[in-house]
């Protein structure tokens, strides 16, 4: 077979399982030098999600006639020599959350257990237009609604580092499925943390863009075929294993929507600039107003701080002066409840109201109650605290490359209720504020957040650290991200899913 692509590289040796251990980013170029098929490469995906989903539960959804049809595709294109993009050829899975033309989307909820869509969400059209091949879709709670991953329609994910643990939430199937190697990399969305906490549970790299950066556009619980009623804070960005694929995902579905308009046309998150250790001026925190992490995650950050100190880093334990975070959350809560509930058909919003309604104690779940029920006047007020906040923020962050600060109260819980007190420390904390309390400020300011591995419980949890930028600044900020992974022991590898 000839071809104008020629052989570039060395063949992949190894079989499966070395192609499974690629990043999208190395499993890209071996498609692309053609050391490796795109049926091989599917069917090497294929075959470990087949052997390790039953244990998982993160895969819900295969389409595997039509992926394989695609990599046949694939591989008799390069054979041409034509390249679709900077994915020919690569598997990919996608948070059941995003729409699927031809391919059911369920969004982990009853009322949706067959729906099919007619077109794509953005991210997904543009993955597909960059040359990817969707095999699956991973689970979620019910429209996205809770920050562990478990519901009546799909049942519960597991933690590929702790079976008996919770991935984390919305996005776990597709942080567990990224963990175990069961996909190269996926996408997910986040309101509240649902791209960040799953990365931190699960020992991976995930970001949640600058807000409006990438567009949402067909992603539920806005309602198929409704109105777009979630304008802001909700994010979809990637999870992966490095950062190099982090950048080269968010370069492929970046930019204006004309199906979203509040999505601007932005300057391309462009190549990697490496940044050294030395200069790299790094604040840090593990309290941030009523949220402080357990013991253990207080730690792995003074030893992660220390050794980047003594790298040459310029490292100070600070937060922004005056910046009320109790009232930050509640203007996430008023926002998220005002977008997310609000609007939902009546059956759906009492549902959505009852869910909380026993958690009132707790600030968030307070907050997003308030936020379902306030009114315009509310609302844009609301809007007008958010503003405030954003700019205490950018002016604490312009001192700074770059703020490490927990992702969650504690490493990976053990699966329990939704609303069920989590030990931290001994101390019963609320639920929504020991899973989600450190991440949905960010989701209310807006900024760009890199989620890295740090350290490691003495069990053996992966820790993981928001890594927070300036909006728009995301490209430097995964500079910084990629400087900061191999300190913290980098991605490895869950212990009983090794390749």
């Amino acid at each position: 077979m000839s071809s104008s692509i020629p052989h570039q590289g060395p063949e992949v040796t190894g079989g499966a399982r070395a192609l499974v251990s690629l990043t999208t980013t190395e499993l890209a170029a071996a498609l692309r030098e053609r050391r490796v098929s795109a049926v091989e490469a599917l069917d090497a995906f294929l075959t470990r999600a087949r052997e390790h989903n039953p244990a998982l539960n993160a895969v819900v959804t295969w389409d595997e006639a039509q992926a394989r049809k695609r990599a046949e595709a694939a591989d008799a294109a390069l054979a041409r020599g034509e390249l679709w993009g900077p994915l020919h050829g690569v598997p990919f899975t996608v948070k059941d959350a995003f729409s699927t033309g031809g391919l059911r989307t369920t969004s982990a909820h009853p009322a949706f257990a067959e729906y099919v869509p007619a077109e794509d969400a953005t991210v997904v059209a543009r993955l597909k237009a960059a040359g990817a091949i969707l095999f699956g879709k991973t689970n979620l709670p019910p429209l996205s609604g809770d920050l562990q991953t478990d519901g009546p329609l799909w049942g519960r994910t597991n933690n590929p580092h702790d079976l008996g643990r919770t991935p984390g939430g919305s996005s776990g199937g597709a942080a567990a499925a990224v963990a175990a190697g069961l996909t190269p990399f996926e996408m997910g969305s986040d309101i509240g943390g649902s791209i960040r906490q799953p990365a931190h549970y699960c020992g991976i790299v995930g970001i949640k863009p600058t807000e409006h950066r990438v567009s949402t556009f067909g992603h539920i619980p806005d309602m198929p075929g409704g109105p777009r009623h979630v304008r802001h804070m909700a994010c979809a960005g990637p999870l992966a294993r490095s950062v190099a694929d982090l950048r080269l995902l968010l370069s492929l579905i970046e930019g204006a929507d004309p199906r979203a308009p509040e999505v601007p046309p932005v300057a391309p998150v462009g190549p990697a600039k490496p940044r050294a250790l030395e200069g790299l001026r790094l604040a840090w925190a593990d309290t941030l107003g009523p949220f402080q992490a357990d013991r253990e995650t207080r730690e792995v950050f003074q030893r992660f701080a220390a050794a980047a100190r003594e790298q040459g880093a310029v490292v100070e334990q600070a937060v922004p002066s005056g910046q009320d975070f109790a009232d930050l959350v509640e203007v996430w809560g008023l926002l998220n409840g005002g977008e997310v509930g609000a609007p939902l058909p009546p059956p759906l919003r009492e549902g959505y109201q009852q869910q909380f309604r026993p958690l009132e104690r707790d600030l968030l779940a307070k907050a997003i109650l308030q936020g379902s029920r306030v009114d315009m006047t509310g609302y844009g007020t609301a809007l007008s605290r958010r503003d405030g906040h954003i700019g205490q923020l950018e002016d604490f962050l312009s001192g700074w490359d770059a703020w490490l600060v927990p992702v969650a109260m504690t490493a990976a819980p053990v699966h329990t209720k939704f609303g069920a007190p989590v030990d931290v420390d001994g101390v019963p904390r609320d639920y929504l504020e020991a899973l989600g309390g450190f991440t949905c400020l960010f989701n209310a300011t807006g900024s760009p957040v890199v989620v890295l591995p740090i350290g490691r419980t003495a069990s053996g949890l992966p820790v993981g650290a928001q890594l927070v930028g300036r909006r728009w600044m995301d490209g430097a900020l995964l500079d910084v991200a990629e400087a900061l992974l191999p300190l913290g022991g980098g991605v490895r590898w869950p212990s009983a899913f090794t390749p």
